[in-house]
């Protein structure tokens, strides 16, 4: 199988290999089932071994383990490290031993870290710090000042991903401070670059003044610590900072003065030991370097996990799930999805395993002290949200105390996780598990567990530590470290390439070539010069040697100086013409060192003396105006104003900020103009105004707060004495997300040379600009049928089908946005007249839910308004609502839809008037068009639906319980856009036919108000409006409708007028209404008789005779004389009582339309 493998592995795909030696290793075990029945003792041992290398499921090579040990008790195998520089190829491990003794002089188990190979039992002892005990004098006595014994080096190591950095610290170094009865676990960290053989110490907490343990005396600096992917930053762990509240600490690498912290937070977060564990990852998908850090006790006990960004702001929080699990006591980042995203796998050591009594029946209670691990994965928004859990099977086994993402262990192109469990296994001797990573996240069931008895019965607390994802022996699989201190000693499993069933590794060895030599001490030494030109100011240096222009730093390597020689060096130097920054002095800066290059191994080197300086400086000072004291003060005064009072939103999108600077004193340098704005807010330029001097503006730049930006302007280095800049600046609202009342602008000028606090009033100015918002809207509705006719043969009473119950009715209503303003959100209601008032008989059949175009969405209060007799739907063609709606949007339109509205009842009282002038038609047929008619204008007024809350009452044919409502929302409505709503029903002719209609308006409503604009105005009304769509029904045959009338009824009704006639002609006869009472004979009288009035119908005109004598007569007849008598008393009252009586009823009809339409007030009614 091995040279299958190797003759595979050259001559074809690894795929390819894959799948050859699975079917080899298939036949191979069907091979020995079937030698088992042949020879049943030497083929269980083939059958055994094949089964064991399946049982395993893993490619963790126990065979070929590599077991380091370290001195007796001290601590070997605390904390392991792996490392392969980039540079040279040269891999190692680093094993932590933080009792080991270290060798520095004075020192007691100061623990130290060795660097072992990864072919033999070898391991060096690394010398990050060789000196004892630091001292100091304290007047004329040298006294110590700290202490390195049991100072815990080499309980944390780690090493950068390129493998060309180490960070190994010391948490329980301590330090005196300098009243000397102060020694503080101050902790310190030390850095090895260069392949070993350049240190540096980094103690963020060894500060004079910060000591105690309420600031950073107890901060145990180092208790974690991680180096970034670019290594130029370290990242250390300060659990005992602030209370034991802790610190996460950044430091530059090669910077000292690059140091930030985080600072102490609230009192209820003492205890909680931020810092106890770190990783780095890019936890926001911009290849930057993040650092997640461990908070165990935090959020309430259940801990919890920060995750800050390069600059140490916090990014976000992964909480814990159980009180006292100690949750992030362990971390590790890896892509364990394959999603190429960072995720993150979080350890609970002290978790309680309530769920594992599946697998213990016997358990009456929860596990103690299994342990969990949570797996967060990283989704596309940079959230961690979804997440696993791997939760420990044996009590105490403290499953997850150390988490170790080890790279694609398997060749699956996952990322795996190692986890060590120190108290796992029957003997407690320790465990650690194997996880695979998944597309949908990670296997729930470990893949191998190596267990301490499997490696050494006398190993304990394996799996305290674990590392991996370093290929050691360069077979493109990366190995893993494990590490029992207790026993100390160190495991290294190398991982067998997935092809390889006998688990054989070829092994390339890379070997190291040194040098030995020896040197003699003389006192003629080798110094190396740097200098430095304008050092503070980095790459804006103002200064530039002479012989290359570029060059702000010169660096004279090897340079021989003898005892009482002197050294001279002459170089040329310029200053640039623009330069910003006129008032400092420009600083030469000189660095020597010794040469520390060609000494042997062990030859003792020199050391520069500590307490003298290894720098000399001097400065060069640019000439200025500035008086005799060589100090300027200026006093610069600055006015600015808007060119409007306001800005209506939508509407008026741009406007200008002019600024005025004139500085009354002494040069101002670097003279500078800042305005404030919020995001959003476009800045289109600026404009010089003449006569000006010339400015200079950077493009916005966005402050930490994110909800400002900031636009600095030069107007002057320096602005002169009595010097003035004019210039305006251009700003468009256009993308601003208004939530304010109004936009505020913070202007600011300044300058380098600082002002007298009683010119400082004049330097700041806040300019506020009111916003003025209009919101308008539109509704507009139309009925696809405006009328139909139908017959009274048309009724029928099986129904299968929705055709059967009548014709389709469709009302479409359309919404449009009138701007300017944009609004957030709108409340539709659709009111629809589902049932007949009277009887609750269906009137418009919904035959389907509303129809709905735009951004709008509707939701049906009746669900069971819908084919509510369970009809048969049959399909009909669609049309789409734009083509169905065809309504004109104009004003002038929507004026004469109203109109048409409100004419209806107008139009009820003519037909009305008509009926009344058929006094001597058939009466009987009259009154039953007169109960039709009064049908109709009762079934558009009495049919009200009052919407107090909607500030409206309209009249429609629905009441309550009749009704179809539905609620909708529209949300993010622009200007000019709009949604199309539409309802389906059917006619239901049989309710038509039973309650005789006659020219009936069925009507529906839509109600639509504003509940939410995207700013706040407090002042602003939100809109309302409404529009009403109607269909007019008519019978064919109008008719017809008496027909409906009983035979019996008809003589009743006759009886009745007879009977009513002859007690009217019996009382108009007992008042003489029959007796005429005629002039005397020959007294002819020419007389104007008062004109009858008939409510404004007159049937006479006039006409002036020849004798002076006004004629009275029919239109027809003019100038013919009409004797008439005056009616009496009597008759005139009955003719006016009949038709008052008359009238009114019919005016009474008139006022509850007019109430119901809401036009007239209280009053007027």
């Amino acid at each position: 199988l091995d040279r299958q493998t190797a003759s595979s592995s050259s001559s074809s795909s690894y795929s390819k290999s894959v799948i050859k030696i699975i079917r080899v290793h298939q036949s191979v075990q069907r091979m020995a089932t079937m030698l088992l029945y042949w020879n049943w003792q030497p083929m269980t041992c083939l059958l055994v071994i094949l089964l064991a290398t399946l049982a395993d499921g893993f490619n963790l090579d126990l065979r070929t383990k590599l077991i380091h040990r370290g001195d007796r008790k001290s601590m070997f195998g605390y904390d392991v490290a792996m490392f392969k520089n980039s540079a040279n190829g040269q891999a190692g491990l680093l094993i932590g031993a933080p009792k080991a003794e270290s060798g520095q002089p004075g020192v007691r188990r100061g623990g130290a870290v060795f660097r072992c190979e990864t072919k033999d039992q070898r391991c060096t002892k690394i010398f990050f710090d060789t000196a004892g005990h630091a001292r100091a004098l304290n007047g004329s006595v040298l006294l110590q000042i700290d202490s390195k014994s049991d100072q815990w080096f080499g309980a944390t190591v780690v090493s950068s991903k390129k493998g060309d950095a180490v960070l190994a610290c010391a948490p329980r170094y301590t330090y005196f401070y300098s009243t000397f009865d102060r020694k503080e676990p101050v902790g310190t960290c030390y850095l090895a670059q260069d392949n070993f053989s350049s240190f540096r110490e980094y103690a963020p907490c060894r500060i004079e003044t910060r000591w105690g343990y309420h600031r950073l005396g107890s901060c145990m600096a180092g208790f974690s610590a991680a180096i970034s992917d670019q290594e130029n930053k370290l990242y250390i762990g300060a659990p005992g900072a602030w209370y034991w509240q802790g610190s996460l600490v950044m430091q530059e690498i090669g910077r000292d003065d690059m140091v930030k912290r985080t600072s102490e937070g609230p009192a209820y977060l003492d205890d909680t030991y931020m810092g106890y564990s770190m990783a780095v990852g890019d936890f926001k998908g911009n290849s930057d370097n993040h650092v997640a850090v461990g908070v165990p006790k935090g959020n309430f006990l259940t801990g919890m996990v920060v995750l800050f960004d390069s600059n140490l702001k916090v990014l976000q929080n992964i909480t814990g799930h159980q009180v006292g699990s100690y949750f992030g006591a362990a971390l590790a980042v890896g892509d364990f999805n394959d999603d190429g995203l960072d995720d993150i796998a979080i350890g609970a050591p002290l978790f309680i395993g309530m769920e594992n009594k599946q697998l213990d029946k016997s358990q009456t209670e929860g596990k103690y002290e299994v342990g969990a691990v949570y797996v967060y994965f990283q989704d596309k928004q940079h959230h961690f949200v979804k997440y696993t859990t791997l939760v420990g099977l044996k009590e105490w086994s403290r499953f997850g105390h150390d988490v170790a993402a080890v790279g694609d262990l398997n060749g699956d192109s996952f990322d795996d996780i190692v986890i060590g469990a120190p108290y796992d296994g029957e003997d407690r001797k320790g465990a650690v598990y194997v996880y695979h990573g998944m597309k949908d996240g990670i296997k729930e069931k470990f893949s191998q567990v190596i267990y301490a008895r499997d490696i050494d019965p006398s190993l304990r607390t394996f799996g305290w530590s674990v590392t991996g994802g370093v290929d050691i022996d360069n077979n493109d699989y990366p190995d893993v470290l494990v590490g029992a201190y207790s026993s100390d000693r160190s495991v290294l499993f190398r991982t067998r390439p997935v092809v390889s069933v006998s688990g054989f590794v070829k092994i390339l060895l890379i070997w190291k070539i040194s040098f030995v030599g020896f040197f003699e001490q003389k006192m003629l030494h080798d110094f190396r010069i740097i200098v430095s030109l304008d050092p503070k100011k980095g790459i804006s240096s103002r200064a530039r040697f002479l012989e290359s222009h570029s060059v702000t730093q010169l660096t004279l390597d090897s340079v021989p100086i003898r005892k009482g020689e002197r050294w001279c060096e002459r170089r040329y130097v310029y200053v640039l013409d623009d330069i910003r920054d006129k008032l400092s002095p420009i600083t030469v800066q000189v660095n020597y060192s010794i040469v520390d290059e060609g000494y042997m191994e062990r030859q003792l080197r020199p050391v520069m003396d500590a307490y003298i300086p290894s720098m000399i400086s001097g400065e060069i000072n640019i000439q200025k105006d500035c008086g005799k004291d060589n100090i300027c003060i200026p006093d610069l005064q600055m006015t600015a104003k808007l060119n409007r009072e306001s800005i209506l939103i939508g509407a008026d999108d741009r406007f200008n900020v002019s600024v005025v600077i004139h500085n009354a004193l002494e040069d101002a340098f670097e003279a500078q103009f800042f305005i404030v704005a919020p995001v959003g807010l476009d800045y289109e330029g600026f404009t010089r105004q003449m006569p000006s001097r010339p400015i200079t503006c950077s493009q916005p730049k966005e402050l930490n707060n994110g909800k400002n930006y900031v636009i600095a302007c030069d107007v002057g280095n320096p602005l002169p004495k009595s010097s003035t800049v004019r210039f305006s600046m251009q700003f468009s609202t256009e993308n601003l997300d208004l939530v304010m009342g109004g936009i505020s602008l913070n202007l600011t000028t300044n300058s380098t040379n600082n002002e007298t606090e009683r010119t400082l009033v004049d330097n700041e100015v806040l300019l506020v600009i009111p916003m003025e918002v209009k919101a308008d809207f539109i509704v507009t509705g139309v009925s696809r049928n405006e009328s139909y006719h139908y017959d009274f043969n048309d009724r029928r009473d099986d129904f299968v089908f929705d055709s059967d119950a009548g014709p389709v009715v469709s009302h479409v209503y359309e919404i449009r946005n009138l701007g300017p303003s944009t609004l957030s959100e709108m409340s539709v209601d659709v009111y629809w007249p589902s049932y007949f008032v009277d009887n609750a008989k269906p009137l418009l059949y919904l035959i389907d839910d509303i129809e709905t175009e735009g951004k709008i969405t509707c939701e049906l209060l009746q669900k069971g308004h819908i084919n509510s007799e369970g009809l048969i739907i049959v399909p009909r063609p669609e049309d789409a609502i734009e083509r169905v709606f065809r309504v004109k949007r104009q004003e002038k339109a929507n004026s004469r839809q109203r109109y048409e509205e409100k004419s209806d009842v107008l139009k009820a009282l003519r037909n009305a008037m008509a009926l009344m002038k058929q006094s001597l038609g058939d009466f009987g047929n009259a009154f039953g068009q007169m109960r039709n008619v009064l049908q109709r204008v009762r079934l558009v007024i009495d049919c009200r639906l009052k919407i107090a809350s909607k500030r409206i009452s309209y009249g429609i044919n629905c009441m309550e319980m009749a009704c179809s409502q539905w609620q909708c929302k529209i949300k993010d409505f622009k200007k000019d856009e709009r949604v199309l709503l539409k309802v389906d029903s059917r006619l239901w002719l049989n309710t038509l036919i039973d309650e005789v209609f006659y020219d009936a308006m069925i009507s529906s409503l839509v109600i639509a108000e504003v509940t939410k604009l995207p700013y706040r105005h407090p002042t602003i009304e939100l809109p309302l409006r409404y529009a009403v769509a109607s269909t007019i029904v008519n019978p064919k045959d109008p008719t017809r409708v008496s027909r409906g009338v009983p035979t019996w009824l008809i003589f009743v009704a006759i009886l009745a007028g007879l009977t009513s006639l002859i007690l009217l002609i019996m009382l108009l006869w007992k008042f003489g209404f029959f007796k005429r009472k005629r002039p005397p004979r020959g007294q002819a009288l020419l007389s104007k008789p008062p004109e009858p009035e008939y409510y404004g119908y007159s049937s006479y005109s006039s006409a002036q005779t020849p004798g002076g004598y006004t004629t009275y007569g029919n239109p027809h007849y003019e100038q013919t004389l009409y004797h008439l008598t005056a009616p009496t008393k009597v008759q005139s009252s009955c003719r006016a009582c009949c038709m008052h009586v008359l009238m009114y009823y019919i005016c009474h009809r008139v006022c509850l339309r007019m109430i119901a339409k809401n036009e007239w007030g209280s009053r007027q009614v």
